[in-house]
């Protein structure tokens, strides 16, 4: 990795400010946005696109503007969204209206990213891909963000919301009226010292468009607060952290892991008019992310100097490409448009670590020995078709205007997870020689979905939107095959089930299952969704009401219904009768303009959520089978719960360029968002308990202030955030730990009477005369509601932003954007980081004196720079 030498702190803090601060005054530019014209489509570009109820839209202006590196800068100055983070595999998606990972969907111009797939036993120590692929956000036209039951856009997995990701258009890369256009881009921000270089090509012609981009990171972790600049060092083996650095055992590790990033993306568009009337279209996209990571901090009980250490290589890529084709009719009375897109997708989730071994009693490394590699790689290849047809107008008088909608698609999924394990023989890896040493289940999938809608136009001052959607899905789980090398293509099924589960000795009662049949069980579900909209003028152009319900739905994913895997007296047992998790949303808008410049919103939802999927613990005896269970630890994904929350918005945008009496646009916006939420879950022992989800977010309240120039070459922008601590009565969570029975257990022998007599575990019974003891034996779990125990480490903070950008140049075509963030380097843990320790993961692992808290800190104060020419 190349070393780059960059500006000290104090050097930035002043360059950027005077490079923002620019002081020319003209007159207000007021003339209409522009519009580009492909065909028969007219495409408005504007500031500030129309927002349906519940949604966030985030345009490329706002993502160059706001120099968005990743998901959490996406959410930055959302108040209901936040990121959820797995530690060593980046985030599982995003948090909306109380809920995260897989139950917020996430697609890519429609086609659907992979859910998280879970190991509860392997989860503690980070040893498969639990990650949630996140799209290069340079690659991106524009974000939407749903909050809300949303399935009849997204389909499974919208229960409390979705995050559509739309790649970039020819026609947004080209300036003005020209027919090419292009861009080159450097960027580089402190929080993680990452490197962004970026290039584009765009060309707009009669017949033909195309685009072609491509962007380049490298980078290292995420600072916390010391912001402490990274140490390549500590991606050796040999290296030994300092008692400074360590103080209390591996775990108490007070900087993030070290960690180095690398990640290429490109895309590819071309677009061919047949005529005005028919359009054949090309797409590709891929994207690959490396990281190579000193995993030391996750040994569980691992010590400064211990006797091994593990690094991860790790790696996500997404190959993702198809065809498309539109027909857009002259004067059809029936039709208005017509989509056909069919696209191929190969999505990749590897956790790759090497073990080296140190030594024992050694006062200092000296020559570590690579051991071995656990290769565990995560796929989900998918193949899909899509249609989208959109009616003309009918025009039905006082019944309104009505513009029907009807999509459908057909998808093919297929989801495998492997365990190799490979010895480092002879300064290599011996991949023929290596083997699966756990069995997981695949499946293939076959999904389809067909939804209908009408977006209905009364008057001016009413509108209306219904639409229904039906989505199947089914799966069959299979074996792979167990070989690293080129073998695997020449064994049959059998041979690949005798080698996994026979010959390598896999730890997973699945194998049997599988051979005996009873494992490969199809499961099928079906859905129906529906969502309705209303808005209606109650004062004409001054008082506006919104409402809107929707439904969503989540079907359990392959390793809830299938997973199989025993190790350490622990062991998962399948469930062939999950149902698919539902959500109902209500969510009521006004929105009151009381003069032209200014806008007030108040609004408020309430979304509940039926049969979530809840991990049932419970201990069998080894000669009582329980479900199958015969160890003495036994988990099954249940229906188990069920949850609801309620929350209040409040907004406000007050144009104040005449007040200010400034030539250029002043304008001040306001958000506020507070939510409550609870869970029912029905306990094995002690009947309903409430908790709390623990993935709402907390209150926040932010305060912007945006100013443009009257010519539009530059603007300033400054954001206040507060956020609420979160309090102890929203974090209950139920506790589950082992129940024990009480035997009496008499000596009951001659022989063993003198032992007994002096055994430190048996007392003596009078009445009977003979010693005994009490055995205590595992007997079921006790659930317990209980505070969560690093709540206390929550705290209201106030943090200020100050972002910007000049364009200069003779065509304005070179941009200078720049920012400061957390200027007044406030210390705190967010609240999306402090709650996943609440869950058994590689994030729980801190120390008992806490020292390892220091290292989940965010980032203070940092900055971020980038340079733009356009042409």
């Amino acid at each position: 990795m190349r070393q780059y030498n960059f500006p000290k702190k104090s050097l930035l803090a002043l360059l950027i400010p005077t490079m923002m601060c620019h002081t020319i005054q003209a007159h207000a530019d007021d003339s209409p946005e522009p519009k580009v014209h492909l065909g028969h489509e007219t495409i408005t570009i504007s500031r500030t696109p129309q927002e349906e109820v519940g949604e966030t839209i985030v345009t490329r202006r706002e993502l160059n503007e706001q120099m968005v590196q990743n998901s959490q800068d996406l959410v930055r100055y959302n108040t209901e969204v936040d990121v959820a983070e797995v530690g060593r595999y980046g985030n599982k998606g995003f948090a909306i209206r109380g809920v995260d990972g897989n139950r917020v969907a996430m697609n890519v111009d429609g086609v659907a990213l992979p859910e998280v797939e879970v190991n509860e036993i392997f989860a503690p120590y980070g040893y498969q891909y639990e990650g949630r692929f996140n799209p290069d956000l340079e690659m991106m036209g524009g974000v939407s963000i749903t909050a809300g039951s949303d399935s009849l856009l997204s389909g499974s997995g919208a229960i409390g919301g979705s995050v559509a990701y739309k790649t970039k258009e020819p026609a947004s890369m080209v300036r003005g009226d020209g027919n090419l256009g292009g861009y080159a881009k450097v960027g580089y921000t402190t929080k993680n010292e990452e490197l962004l270089t970026a290039v584009g090509l765009a060309g707009v012609y009669d017949k033909a468009e195309f685009l072609l981009n491509y962007a380049h990171r490298e980078g290292h972790e995420l600072k916390n607060h010391d912001m402490k600049r990274h140490d390549k060092n500590k991606l050796n083996p040999i290296y030994e952290f300092s008692l400074d650095e360590m103080p209390n055992g591996t775990t108490s590790l007070v900087h993030p892991d070290a960690l180095v990033h690398e990640q290429d993306s490109a895309l590819a568009k071309f677009y061919y008019h047949i005529n005005d009337n028919h359009r054949v279209g090309l797409h590709g996209m891929y994207q690959e992310k490396t990281n190579h990571m000193n995993t030391q901090s996750k040994h569980t009980y691992g010590s400064r100097n211990g006797s091994s250490t593990r690094f991860a290589h790790d790696k996500e890529e997404l190959k993702n490409y198809g065809v498309n084709y539109q027909y857009l009719p002259e004067s059809s009375r029936w039709l208005g448009k017509l989509n056909l897109d069919y696209t191929k997708s190969e999505v990749l989730g590897l956790a790759d670590t090497w073990e080296y071994y140190l030594g024992f009693g050694r006062s200092k490394i000296n020559n570590p020995e690579l051991s071995y590699r656990e290769y565990r790689p995560i796929t989900n290849d998918s193949a899909q078709l899509s249609l989208k047809l959109d009616s003309a107008s009918f025009d039905r008088g006082r019944l309104g205007e009505h513009q029907f909608y009807l999509t459908g698609g057909r998808a093919k999924q297929d989801y495998t997870s492997t365990a190799h394990y490979l010895n480092y023989v002879d300064n290599k890896f011996d991949v023929d020689g290596s083997f699966v040493n756990f069995a997981f289940p695949d499946a293939k999938k076959d999904i389809y979905h067909l939804a209908l809608g009408d977006n209905i136009y009364f008057n001016d001052r009413f509108k209306a939107a219904v639409g229904v959607r039906y989505d199947n899905l089914h799966y069959r789980p299979y074996l792979q095959g167990d070989k690293v090398g080129s073998r695997v293509a020449s064994l049959t099924e059998d041979a690949k089930a005798y080698g996994t589960c026979v010959s390598n000795n896999a730890q997973s009662v699945f194998c049997d299952a599988y051979r005996a049949g009873t494992h490969n069980k199809e499961s099928k579900f079906d859905h129906i969704t529906w969502n309705a909209m209303l808005d209606y003028q109650l004062i004409e152009d001054r008082l506006t009401a919104r409402y809107k319900v929707g439904t969503g739905f989540l079907a359990p994913t392959v390793s809830q219904i299938y997973s199989n895997f025993t190790i350490n007296a622990n062991e998962q047992v399948p469930n062939y009768n999950l149902k698919p998790e539902t959500s109902l949303t209500h969510e009521l808008e006004l929105e009151f303009k009381p003069k032209d410049e200014l806008t007030l919103t108040l609004g408020g939802y309430i979304t509940k959520y039926e049969d979530f999927i809840h991990t049932k613990y419970w201990n069998s005896n080894r000669n009582d089978r329980v479900l199958g269970c015969s160890n003495h630890t036994c988990l099954q994904s249940n229906n188990l719960d069920e949850a609801e929350i309620k929350g209040l918005k409040f907004g406000m945008k007050a144009d104040f360029s005449a007040w200010s009496k400034l030539d250029g646009n002043l304008d001040l916006t306001a958000d506020y968002h507070f939510s409550k939420d609870k869970a029912l879950v029905m306990t094995d022992f002690n009947g309903v308990k409430e908790v709390n989800t623990l993935a709402a977010v907390p209150g926040m309240f932010m305060l912007g202030l945006n100013y443009y120039s009257p010519n539009n070459d530059w603007e300033i922008h400054g954001k206040v955030r507060y956020t609420q601590a979160k309090k102890s009565s929203d974090a209950k969570y139920l506790d589950t730990r082992l129940k024990y029975k009480e035997d009496k257990v008499y000596c009951n022998s001659t022989f063993y009477a003198g032992f007994c007599s002096y055994g430190g575990f048996y007392d003596y019974d009078s009445a009977v005369g003979d010693y005994y003891k009490i055995d205590r034996v595992a007997d079921g779990y006790t659930e317990e509601v209980k505070t969560y125990d690093v709540v206390n480490r929550s705290k209201s903070t106030l943090l200020f932003d100050v972002y910007g950008s000049k364009k200069f140049g003779k065509d304005k075509n070179w941009i200078l954007n720049a920012g400061i963030y957390n200027i007044t380097n406030e210390k705190y843990i967010p609240w999306e980081t402090l709650r996943q320790f609440a869950t058994t993961s590689i994030n729980g692992m801190v120390d008992g004196k806490g020292y390892g808290f220091n290292r989940y800190t965010a980032p203070g104060r940092n900055y971020a720079l980038s340079l733009t020419y356009e042409f």
